[in-house]
């Protein structure tokens, strides 16, 4: 099993109009225990699916965020909550409000 992430401003950028995603500012100013949706995909065997996840924030790198993978994935077992994950404020496709 191998995943990477998605370039969420790419997606974005063929679908602009049905591919929302927050102020580039926002996304690249998140703070330990914000959570950010990213886009997975994952490989496995001679397959790819493409899950849409959670993960929270624990640090703020020079790169950008190492993040904590806060939901399970549906197409693997390999892959658990928990999982540290490195990502850039070009992945973040949602920011989490609770308001």
């Amino acid at each position: 099993m191998h995943f990477e992430l998605d370039d969420g401003e790419a997606l974005h950028e063929e679908a602009p109009e049905t591919f929302y995603i927050p102020p580039r500012e926002q996304r690249a100013n998140l703070q330990p225990g914000q959570l950010a949706k990213l886009v997975f995909r994952i490989e496995h065997d001679e397959t790819v699916d493409v899950e849409r996840m959670w993960v929270i924030v624990e640090e703020v790198t020079a790169t950008g965020y190492v993040g904590s993978l806060n939901s399970q994935p549906v197409s693997t077992d390999e892959l658990q909550i928990g999982a540290l994950v490195p990502f850039g404020p070009e992945h973040i496709i949602q920011i989490y409000d609770d308001e």
